[in-house]
């Protein structure tokens, strides 16, 4: 389930590829040093924790849930974000991995569109290019070939082409929180399916090992945390704190009612029921971001 060549490890990686520091004393510069070291090793842990963006979208595809335009956020909201840089950067987490689901589901041309998105949004967080227009048609065929592999690839190499002008002093907070952008997208794909999934015997089978993705999140919901706290403290970043701390207590209160489950009955099936708290708390978490 892990890969360095995931789209998520890749915005990452551009990010803290461009980081240079400004000038300081000696004092000053040992304390920056050490927390950039700290926010550095945190991302490092989640990125190891992480499964592939497309895991999510391509599991939701295997179990026959169609396309569904209410799993994305609509390239039309980015007025809402423009003049907000934490919003900015949380969003463009959001549309990677939109982009994963829109890849996994064959829509080549929303696939350009969201790019050509996130060019824009990159623009206005000071970086100087989110794709490279030579790479896009070779991008389109292997949507349209459904080349899971491949498109996992090129995203990297378009992603790692930006950030080389990254404005100082912005790389990491940028970083951190276009992975809480992306996770929390990726999350609320998977709960928005077992949501309104068809609830027969047959999905429930079907919605288990979507519902063990997502359970399998813990280590980096907690990952994500650690990240934002290492960030300079702003209302986005303190309310983003507490709003998946309150989601870290629900994950760990509903695992340890499973594991019991499971302990004391084999033929217990993750169903819908397990992640009713959950879904409510994502669902919550996602609107806070992209409204």
């Amino acid at each position: 389930m892990k890969s360095i060549s995931t789209l998520l490890t890749i915005i990452a990686a551009a990010f803290l590829y461009s980081c240079t520091s400004t000038s300081s004393t000696g004092d000053e510069r040992s304390a920056e040093e050490l927390a950039e070291e700290k926010t550095i090793h945190d991302i490092d842990q989640l990125l190891k924790d992480l499964p592939p963006p497309s895991l999510v979208p391509f599991t939701l595809k295997s179990i026959g849930a169609g396309f569904n335009r209410d799993h994305i956020n609509q390239i039309d909201n980015l007025d809402l974000y423009k003049g907000n840089t934490d919003k900015m950067s949380m969003v463009m987490g959001v549309y990677a991995s939109d982009i994963s689901y829109l890849a996994a589901y064959g829509h080549e041309d929303d696939c350009i569109d969201y790019l050509k998105v996130s060019h824009s949004l990159a623009e206005n967080l000071g970086d100087s290019a989110i794709y490279d227009q030579s790479k896009l048609e070779e991008f389109r065929g292997h949507i349209k070939d459904q080349n899971e592999e491949e498109i996992s690839k090129l995203l990297g190499k378009l992603f790692l082409s930006t950030s080389v002008q990254m404005e100082e002093d912005h790389h990491l907070t940028m970083a951190g929180l276009a992975l809480t952008g992306s996770f929390v997208e990726g999350l609320y794909q998977a709960v928005l399916t077992i949501e309104t999934f068809p609830d027969t015997k047959k999905n429930q089978r079907l919605l288990e090992p979507l519902v063990q993705i997502v359970m399998d999140e813990e280590h980096a919901l907690a990952d994500i945390i650690n990240i934002l706290k290492d960030l300079p403290f702003d209302e986005t970043i303190a309310g983003m704190i507490i709003e998946l701390s309150i989601l870290d207590k629900i994950f760990k209160g509903d695992l340890q009612e499973i594991e019991e489950k499971m302990a004391n009955d084999p033929d217990f099936i993750l169903t819908r029921d397990v992640m009713r708290d959950i879904t409510r708390e994502v669902k919550r978490i996602r609107k806070s971001i992209v409204e």
